[in-house]
């Protein structure tokens, strides 16, 4: 196959939860030269806009597909998020109760790969031929995987990828080197949330990451494949901390609110929330979406079978900001997300909504409300301008919000809800609580977060560099769905249909 292209391999390298401004701080005190000379000789941008929420799945499976969720059964990627119940569209008539999907359960992490569905393709499917290697990237498919020949170490992940290059005979029947080789870096995440990103240890670890990736390098340039190989860096979302840990148990429990219990299809709901809350309840049955009349008029099982309006109810957390929950009257093509917002000033409840409309690429978004603007965008001369009443596009709302806090958001709400696993409620708060509350239970007393859409969780570093036939350019935003694409491109390839993000060299 003859293909124009400027590189002849590409490898990525995803680093678990780094801010754009953490990492560029330790470029600029010379702390990580490796990852400055990538940087320094090719593609850079401190303002890559990741997926909201901004949590490792489904961040990290967009930059590897190229795509957000969406209606998976037609479009869109069919992980909306790290926890989800498994409800289809239409319901299931199965007797047997939708499952909770967990990744992270380790048992259940490598299911991301069926989970996804058919709509969209991995980086690794979507080149025509060609090795590919998976270096701890639990989001392989397309690849070669193998886990017992594969170390998950920080050493290990970039090891695997330099004996590609070194001895692709160890990996591969023919004896080439990778097309495509993807590494991901979970360990940062780990740290981040036990410590935090001011320790040690966690800058420490960056810091090792860098001296790995510079043996990488010295492995491509001693076997002459660095200036044919692009080389592409990127993080899937940021951190926070928050004020206050708060422990949900004894509100839910002290309103006899009983946790799903997927074996037996019995409960009242089902919870993941760190800053922002995603909120499961059962409509005519767990197979079933809630009406928002049923979630009025809602009937626990426990403490006298009690009744309450989730909407209050869910308005009585301490530090809750936001709500979003989907129209009744919805469609895959089109329908309005409602949004809530506490006013700081009056202590009054806004409404607002966002309206959608169309699939993947072409779908287009308009927000609206009551009084004041919920994200503060009319405070922005750029992002004020596109409080127009019209719809438009992602990159239309990238162009005006990517410089400001809640960048993107008004498209990504709706792609998250349309998709027949999400949620039924949204809350969030505003750093000023977290919650680190999963199925019924309390995880850790951890002030460390990353879900909310200010700018320190959706604003990550994208680089590409290595070959001298990739040119230097400083973007002044992009979005981490363009990675796939810009690499591919690199290397010749058409990306798939379902791709929602752009090649950078197709940026203004």
């Amino acid at each position: 196959m003859v293909r124009d292209a400027k590189v002849n391999q590409v490898i990525l390298i995803i680093l678990d939860d780094i801010r754009a401004e953490h990492l560029f701080d330790l470029i600029n005190k010379g702390k990580l030269p490796n990852i400055a000379e990538i940087a320094e000789n090719g593609i850079k941008c401190s303002n890559c806009v990741t997926s909201y929420p901004a949590i490792t799945f489904p961040c990290y499976g967009n930059i590897v597909t190229g795509s957000y969720s969406g209606y998976f059964p037609k479009e869109g990627n069919g992980t909306p998020m790290y926890h989800w119940v498994n409800r289809t569209d239409p319901p299931s008539k199965s007797k047997k109760p939708p499952f909770i999907r967990n990744y992270s359960d380790r048992s259940q992490v490598l299911k991301i790969n069926k989970d996804i569905g058919k709509n969209v393709k991995t980086i690794f499917e979507q080149a025509p031929e060609g090795n590919m290697l998976s270096s701890f990237c639990f989001l392989y498919r397309g690849a070669y995987f193998t886990v017992s020949k594969i170390v998950s170490d920080v050493e290990g992940i970039f090891k695997n990828i330099s004996n590609g290059f070194e001895n692709p005979g160890m990996y591969f029947s023919n004896n080439e080197v990778p097309l495509i080789s993807v590494g991901y870096i979970m360990h940062t995440d780990d740290i981040m949330h036990e410590k935090g990103f001011e320790h040690p240890d966690y800058i420490n670890l960056i810091i090792e990451c860098d001296k790995y990736l510079g043996s990488l390098m010295n492995t491509l340039k001693k076997t002459g494949y660095y200036d044919s190989t692009a080389i592409g860096l990127i993080t899937d979302h940021g951190n926070f901390k928050a004020n206050k840990v708060y422990d949900l148990e004894p509100f839910f429990q002290q309103k006899g609110f009983i946790q799903y219990n997927p074996k037996k299809g019995t409960g009242d709901f089902d919870c993941n929330f760190g800053s922002v809350g995603f909120f499961n309840f059962p409509g005519d049955t767990w197979h079933h979406h809630p009406s928002i009349r049923q979630m009025q008029d809602f009937k626990v099982s426990g403490k006298g079978k009690q009744e309450f309006n989730l909407f209050n109810t869910l308005w009585k957390i301490p530090g809750v900001k936001y709500m979003y929950y989907r129209d009744d009257k919805n469609k895959p093509e089109k329908g309005i997300i409602h949004i809530e917002y506490l006013e700081k000033s009056s202590g009054k409840k806004r409404h607002g909504m966002i309206e959608y409309r169309g699939f993947g690429r072409d779908q287009q978004t308009k927000y609206t409300f009551e009084d004041n603007d919920f994200y503060h965008y009319n405070d922005d001369e750029k992002s004020a301008k596109i409080l127009d009443n019209k719809f438009h596009t992602l990159d239309e709302w990238l162009d005006a919000t990517n410089h400001i806090d809640f960048p993107i958001i008004i498209d990504q709400i709706p792609r998250y809800f349309k998709n027949p696993r999400s949620c039924d409620i949204i809350i969030s708060t505003l750093e000023e609580y977290g919650f680190n509350y999963d199925h019924g239970v309390t995880q850790s007393a951890s002030p460390y977060i990353h879900d909310i859409g200010l700018r320190k969780c959706m604003i990550v570093p994208f680089i590409i560099g290595g070959s001298s036939e990739i040119p230097k350019i400083e973007l002044k935003f992009c979005k981490t769905t363009d990675m796939v694409p810009t690499l591919l491109e690199l290397l010749g390839i058409k990306p798939h249909s379902s791709v929602i993000g752009n090649s950078i060299f197709n940026y203004p």
